[in-house]
């Protein structure tokens, strides 16, 4: 048992740098895109945004890039190993190996790439004044529910579209809707209080609630909707986890 898990770890990390090589070769800025491509998003959202709505958001401008980082890592993550059994078609079927590293290496790679955006963009949040150890606990714990949702969706999704191929699609369009639905942009403080049951089945909601509240002091999520999430988050990695393992084993007939 123990001989299989430091396999199943050293073959995810293989294929993380593997992952990580790929994206970066020839690349002249590197690891800088990881913090400009939010920070555009942030410049071109907190220019328009305002415009249209009134917000009364303080230090808005780290608001909206905490969710924005943690956006990019999650929405990269589900859209790149969704097709990524099928995209790797032919190590599939040249080789035995646990198939989940296939998804979770992205993921994997995706969080590597969000930690050292996430350091970069601390530098100047230290000058806010508002980080304590008492925010950093509330930082891990919404940075781990997120890579468990990721992961337990990625397995999900990765695993369906095998079958499926119209899974991937479907994702493609949800991460469209999903963005718009998360407090990103905007508070839940904004919303109108007869919709604000529907947040409480978006899990990403207590998430970037938490790294709102340990980065910048926002508000915290209630206990309800914090208990409603992290308990989608359980029930949707474990689905993901016994989907996977149950649709692996046919991966090479459907590939």
């Amino acid at each position: 048992m123990i001989n299989q898990a430091l396999h199943f770890w050293e073959l995810l990390w293989e294929m993380t740098e593997k992952e990580l090589r790929a994206r970066y070769k020839h690349t002249v800025f590197g690891f800088l895109w990881l913090v400009a491509n939010p920070a555009l998003q942030m410049l071109i959202i907190g220019f328009i945004f305002p415009l249209f709505f009134e917000t009364q958001i303080e230090h808005y401008s780290f608001y909206l890039f905490t969710g924005l980082l943690a956006w990019n890592f999650f929405s990269l993550s589900l859209s790149k190993a969704t097709p990524s059994i099928v995209f790797e078609r032919s190590l599939v079927k040249k080789a035995m190996f646990p198939r989940a590293v296939i998804p979770l290496s992205i993921v994997m790679s995706n969080f590597i790439n969000y930690t050292v955006a996430l350091v970069i963009f601390l530098i100047p949040v230290l000058f806010l004044n508002t980080l304590s150890l008492k925010s950093c606990i509330f930082f891990l714990v919404g940075m781990t529910a997120l890579v468990v949702l990721a992961a337990g969706i990625s397995l999900l999704t990765s695993a369906l579209n095998v079958r499926y191929r119209d899974i991937n699609f479907f994702v493609q369009a949800l991460l469209i809707i999903w963005f718009y639905a998360t407090p990103i942009v905007y508070a839940p403080s904004q919303l109108p209080e007869a919709l604000l049951w529907l947040w409480r089945f978006n899990p990403l909601t207590s998430v970037i609630q938490l790294m709102h509240h340990a980065l910048i002091q926002a508000p915290l999520p209630d206990a309800i909707l914090l208990s409603y999430n992290a308990l989608i988050i359980v029930a949707v990695s474990v689905i993901g986890v016994y989907i996977f393992s149950k649709e692996s084993k046919n991966f090479d007939d459907w590939l």
